[in-house]
């Protein structure tokens, strides 16, 4: 005669437990993997606003630069372009602006080979207005 085995109770509801568990970790991961991913389009969204502004900065330059000596032009960097705040240096041993943002450098080429080194930063309160100015050649900032 051949005896039948039955399930084991406790065995059975220790296998459920871990089914569920690892269901529930899935789960888990899949969310933790969409919230990362839309984390870094944030991040790289405003990145992108940080490079806009230095191309836009860098495009005012130029255009002083080619309007001749004796021309002047405001750029304004308007309130809250970046946040937290971003650090626009004008470099004139590299012949570009960088943009630091959330210590990403962020750098655009310009024309002119005569800039005044300047340095800024955007706020979060007011806007601020740069004037650009060609000197005889030379571009300065103020």
């Amino acid at each position: 005669m051949v005896k039948k085995l039955g399930l084991d109770k406790k065995g059975q509801a220790s296998v459920e437990l871990l089914f569920i568990t690892l269901i529930f970790l899935i789960i888990m991961v899949g969310f933790l993997t969409l919230i990362s991913s839309e984390m870094n389009q944030t991040q790289t969204g405003e990145l992108g606003k940080a490079r806009a502004l230095g191309e836009k900065m860098a495009g005012a330059i130029n255009a002083v630069n080619v309007a001749g000596s004796g021309y002047s032009a405001n750029f304004t960097i308007p309130v809250n372009v970046t946040n937290p705040a971003s650090t626009i240096i004008i470099n004139n041993a590299t012949k570009s602006v960088d943009v630091i943002y959330n210590g990403n450098k962020i750098s655009i080429k310009v024309i002119p080979n005569n800039l005044t080194t300047f340095n800024t930063n955007t706020s979060t309160t007011t806007d601020k207005i740069i004037t650009i100015k060609n000197q005889n050649g030379n571009i300065k900032f103020s």
